[in-house]
Formats: C-alpha cells, sequence, structure tokens
C-alpha cells in the first residue's frame, strides 16, 4: 500500500510541475518588454557608453523592444549590435518573467592614447584593439605621439596584434602597446612616465612627469632591461646629484646609462 501511495504521489508531483511549467510559459509569451535593465560587470569608474546610449541603440523605431512581446525579441541580435560597438568587449542579454530585459556588458580597458603623425587621435585598450577617441569620456592617459603614421578605419573593428598583413606602421603600435602594457602595470613607471614619443629614427623616447630630461629609449629590443636601468639610475644617481642636473639619459646601449648634463 505505502509503494502505490509513494507512485500516486510523485505522480501528482510530476504533475503540478508540468501544470506550472505551462503556466509561466503561456505567461512569459504574453508578457511585455517593459524596461531595459543595464548591468555593468567591469570595475572601470567611467561609461564609454551609457544607459540611455544603449537604449537608443536597441529601441529603434523600426524595430522597437519596448512593448514588444519578449518571445518575439531576438537575443543573438540584440547581442551583436551591442558587442559590435568599439568601447564593449563583451555582451549578454536575457528576459526575466517579470518583462525586464537584462543588458550585460563588460567595457574595454584603454591604456595608452595615440596621436599620429596626422593629429589622429585614438586609443590603444589593454588586448591591442583600437578604439576612437570618446566625445563622453576623457580619461587621463599615457599619450604616445611622433612618427606614427597609422590611421585607422573605424568602419571595422582594428586589432594590432594581428600579423596578418603586418606592416610598418602596424608594427610600431605593437611597440607602442608592449612599452604602454609595462608602464601601466608598474606603479613606479606609471608615476613617472607621462609620453612616449616616436622621433624620425624610428626609435623611441620617454618624457618623464618629472624632471625635464628625455629618455633616449631605442628600440623596444631588451626593453625590461633598460627599463632596470633607468630604474637604477633614478633612485640611486639622481637621489645624490638631483632631478634637474640632466637633460637627457641615453640607454640605448647594452651595458651603460649615459646621461648628459645641462
Amino acid at each position: 500500500m505505502k509503494k502505490y501511495l509513494n507512485i500516486t504521489f510523485w505522480v501528482f508531483v510530476g504533475i503540478y510541475f508540468f501544470v506550472v511549467l505551462g503556466f509561466v510559459s503561456s505567461r512569459q509569451k504574453k508578457a511585455l518588454c517593459t524596461s531595459i535593465n543595464v548591468i555593468y560587470i567591469d570595475s572601470l569608474n567611467y561609461r564609454f557608453v551609457d544607459r540611455d546610449d544603449l537604449i537608443k541603440l536597441i529601441d529603434e523605431k523600426d524595430e522597437k523592444v519596448l512593448g514588444r512581446p519578449m518571445n518575439e525579441l531576438n537575443i543573438s541580435k540584440l547581442e551583436k549590435i551591442i558587442s559590435d560597438q568599439p568601447y564593449v568587449k563583451a555582451a549578454e542579454v536575457y528576459t526575466e518573467i517579470n518583462g525586464v530585459l537584462n543588458v550585460k556588458i563588460a567595457q574595454r580597458l584603454p591604456i595608452v592614447r595615440v596621436i599620429n603623425s596626422k593629429n589622429k587621435g585614438y586609443y590603444i585598450d589593454s588586448e591591442g584593439y583600437l578604439l576612437p577617441l570618446s566625445k563622453k569620456v576623457s580619461l587621463r592617459l599615457l599619450v604616445a605621439s611622433g612618427n606614427i603614421n597609422f590611421n585607422p578605419n573605424f568602419d571595422t573593428t582594428m586589432y594590432v596584434l594581428d600579423n596578418q598583413n603586418i606592416n610598418k606602421d602596424k608594427k610600431v603600435l605593437q611597440d607602442i602597446l608592449v612599452l604602454a602594457d609595462f608602464i601601466n602595470k608598474n606603479d613606479f613607471w606609471k608615476a613617472q612616465i607621462q609620453q612616449i614619443y616616436l622621433n624620425n629614427e624610428n626609435e623611441f623616447e620617454l618624457v618623464p612627469l618629472v624632471g625635464a630630461q628625455i629618455i633616449y629609449f631605442g628600440t623596444i629590443k631588451n626593453y625590461q632591461k633598460k627599463f632596470k636601468k633607468l630604474e637604477a639610475t633614478y633612485k640611486k644617481g639622481f637621489l645624490y646629484k638631483g632631478w634637474n642636473k640632466y637633460k637627457s639619459i641615453n640607454l640605448k646601449y647594452e651595458h651603460q646609462v649615459i646621461c648628459e648634463k645641462k
């Protein structure tokens, strides 16, 4: 008898869940999209793409999202529209039964602002993607300028670490990214270096925040060793002789640092 009672109980449980799921599914089909909830999953303090921009982007006149049945929304298409924005690293779109459309986005992290030889400005992010300058957000970043000839076309995604169709101008951006990434990840250098300059000999010069000297860095070959030599010069040599007695520091030679006095 007990066995039959257990079977009857689980049959009723199965029927109950079947009815509930059917009710939920029916309700979800009838539910209209009443609001869009934007969730930023990055830790950045700025918003390249704010909530109003996103709503305008996905709630166009021809394909309204708000007021539309939830089951008619093309989630994959909405994710692609958002992901195609240059400042968006990743996007996830999903619905809730209460009519809320959730949009999760992660923004890209620019680490250097480039001003090329034609005075065209753009960012390079931490992963090597080129981004147009923002009209809404002003960032205090390391600046790279000088003999930089790469002029991006932002109609397509620009990725500098892609070695297909590599040329001299693109290689320059790869080298700038290497230096910028190293500087930004080192607290000491992040506080010291404000600009990377590419001279007409295609060699790098660094401009410090403190002191008026120019740092002749050369190419990025052995760049980590060069920074170690420079750090030793800053912490030992300048500690006793002062920052402003020299007009240049030359790191281009492997086993020495040449400091030229004013």
